[in-house]
């Protein structure tokens, strides 16, 4: 049958959002210049990714953005903020949680929500070219950003204070 499609959605690329295996929302993200530069339809507090977190898994990488975690099959919380529905979630896979952030101004207020929920905080030495973890697998590849995302990640609170002042 024909489909039709909506002159908002044109020109974007579009992410499903699972749970529990059934479609929940999405996002529609442009792909060339212009805004907005994303279309979203999410339920509150719903963590992208959520559903690929297998139970032998040690750990949960959590980022930002969806194209970050599609890019390490992690999580993201698609803010630079972190809910308390979304910490609960993400609580209840009961494995340690490694936050990372982008690297800019927002990046730092993610790491004040992992200190509030006691995560871990990896913020890799990338270099100035990388602003997120879909950067750095774009450059490095994936195999390398997830070693440097466990290489340096820091669980000691005032450590990633620091991180917050210094960004790095």
């Amino acid at each position: 049958f024909p489909v039709t499609i909506s002159p908002g959605y044109r020109d974007r690329l579009l992410i499903p959002y699972y749970q529990d295996g059934k479609i929940v929302g999405s996002t529609a993200r442009k792909i060339i210049e212009g805004k907005p530069k994303y279309i979203s339809d999410a339920q509150p507090g719903y963590v992208f990714n959520l559903d690929r977190q297998s139970q032998d898994r040690q750990f949960v990488i959590i980022v930002e953005g969806q194209f970050d975690a599609i890019g390490i099959d992690g999580c993201a919380v698609m803010h630079n903020s972190v809910t308390d529905v979304q910490a609960a979630r993400i609580n209840a896979l009961n494995r340690e949680v490694i936050l990372v952030p982008d690297r800019d101004r927002a990046g730092a207020k993610l790491i004040n929500d992992a200190l509030k929920y006691s995560w871990t905080v990896s913020s890799p030495p990338w270099g100035d070219a990388v602003k997120d973890v879909a950067d750095a697998v774009r450059l490095y590849g994936r195999l390398y950003t997830l070693t440097t995302i466990l290489h340096y990640k820091e669980s000691n609170q005032i450590k990633q204070q620091q991180l917050i002042v210094t960004g790095k």
